[in-house]
């Protein structure tokens, strides 16, 4: 994989800007509606960092990955409005019940693989939805989501003046997740991790039990994503049922796919701009932009998941490895003309 020098010391002027950008009195980053819809983005791009070392570095698609997401969420909020639990306490609890969790289901869908493992998370992924929705022990507050008791919370997270705390709350998630899937992908089970995608059957004739690390992958990826889950909570105020359904998982899966799989940055890019392109979609479908516009183009251009349909399958058909691989496609040619134009000069 090609690396340019200069992009750690890019990405560090980048992540420096964005801390600064809220406390400055000019520029985009310092209108609330701005840093809220970045906040959001941000906790996407890390959940789809989470997707992508299940699906792409390790070659397990889960349809049930928004389980986690949706349990750290939930847990977070009944623990702190229902059971009157300090957040300091309730967020810890809340990432060690998903991680149990993410034990359970991945101990009893590994023992399948293939599409059969693929339906299996899915189904509970949907079982997980429907407590949700059904409003399980009276906890839940079925469809209409459950909102955070905002005594409970630190006051900074509170209240439209307070939302660059929440925007660096999100960005600090963002650096983390991106820092821990990072350093386990590295690591010599990250190895085994790419060695299970590429080839499973190799990998048990070296001796090693695939399962076992396919279970720890799975286990932390859906910590990790417990860990956002409660991160959303405090950013959006409230905890859906939408979070566990099987389209949040689609989603994510489409995220790693613009982005590009098995490239951790790119995953983390494709989140953030799905999640940015979902909600400037919502805004112009609900202004006048469209209004002047016939009903047979109006209509499909009203539907976000129409117009991100079809940015999905461009990118599919033009740019295969997602954004990510149309950058190393370029990078690998400019290297590649450099390279031919340094070997024509006479020494």
């Amino acid at each position: 994989m090609l690396r340019w020098k200069y992009s750690r010391p890019l990405l560090g002027i980048l992540i420096l800007i964005l801390a600064i950008g809220p406390m400055l009195s000019f520029g985009m980053l310092k209108e609330p509606g701005i840093q809220q819809t970045l906040a959001v983005a941000f906790l996407y791009g890390a959940l789809a960092l989470t997707y992508d070392m299940l699906f792409g570095f390790t070659g397990l698609l889960s349809f049930g990955h928004a389980l986690f997401f949706a349990s750290g969420a939930y847990v977070t909020a009944i623990l702190i409005d229902s059971y009157k639990w300090p957040w300091y306490i309730a967020i810890p609890t809340s990432i060690a019940t998903s991680a149990i969790l993410a034990v359970l289901v991945g101990s009893a869908s590994l023992r399948t693989k293939g599409i059969t493992f693929a339906m299996v998370t899915l189904a509970f992924g949907e079982a997980g939805h429907v407590v949700i929705s059904r409003n399980f022990g009276n906890l839940t507050n079925g469809e209409n989501g459950l909102p955070i008791n905002a005594d409970r919370v630190p006051g900074i997270f509170i209240g439209v003046i307070n939302t660059k705390y929440l925007f660096w709350l999100a960005l600090a998630v963002l650096i983390f997740v991106y820092a821990a899937i990072w350093w386990v992908t590295q690591s010599s089970a990250g190895r085994v991790f790419s060695a299970l995608r590429d080839n499973e059957v190799r990998t048990s004739v070296l001796g090693l039990n695939p399962n076992r690390y396919k279970l720890l992958s799975f286990v932390i990826a859906g910590t990790l994503a417990s860990v956002i889950g409660s991160a959303m909570l405090l950013v959006s105020g409230n905890a859906a049922p939408r979070y566990a359904t099987a389209d949040t998982t689609i989603a994510l899966l489409l995220m790693v796919i613009l982005g590009g799989s098995g490239t951790r940055w790119g995953a983390a890019l494709g989140g953030i701009l799905y999640s940015i392109a979902s909600t400037r979609l919502q805004d112009l479908n609900q202004g006048k932009a469209l209004a002047s516009l016939p009903k047979i183009i109006s209509g499909p251009l009203s539907e976000p998941a129409f117009i991100l349909g079809l940015l999905f399958i461009f990118i599919v058909m033009f740019a295969p490895g997602g954004l990510s691989g149309a950058y190393y496609r370029i990078r690998l040619r400019f290297l590649q003309r450099k390279g031919e134009k340094t070997a024509s000069i006479p020494v």
